[in-house]
């Protein structure tokens, strides 16, 4: 997956700097099931997204992905 962002703006690995000054970080579906696991949560449901949006006035795509995903409190305990 190619970012978009133009050179400069990239902070690390899958975090950027957006033209406003706000910060993006792009999560993998991997790291989502983790963050959630560890936090006490169970994964129900976890997919990306894709959608192509086409602007025509420019005359170029853009290939958006988010991961969505549905998540329940575990009632086990977690140690962390």
């Amino acid at each position: 997956l190619k970012m978009a962002e133009p050179k400069g703006h990239k902070i690390s690995d899958n975090f950027y700097v957006r033209k406003d000054g706000t910060r993006a970080y792009y999560f993998a579906e991997d790291e989502v099931r983790s963050l959630f696991e560890q936090a006490g949560f169970e994964v129900e449901q976890l997919e990306t997204h894709r959608r192509r949006v086409r602007n025509r006035k420019e005359g170029y795509d853009m290939h958006r992905r988010w991961v969505q995903g549905t998540f329940v409190k575990s009632t086990q305990t977690v140690s962390l």
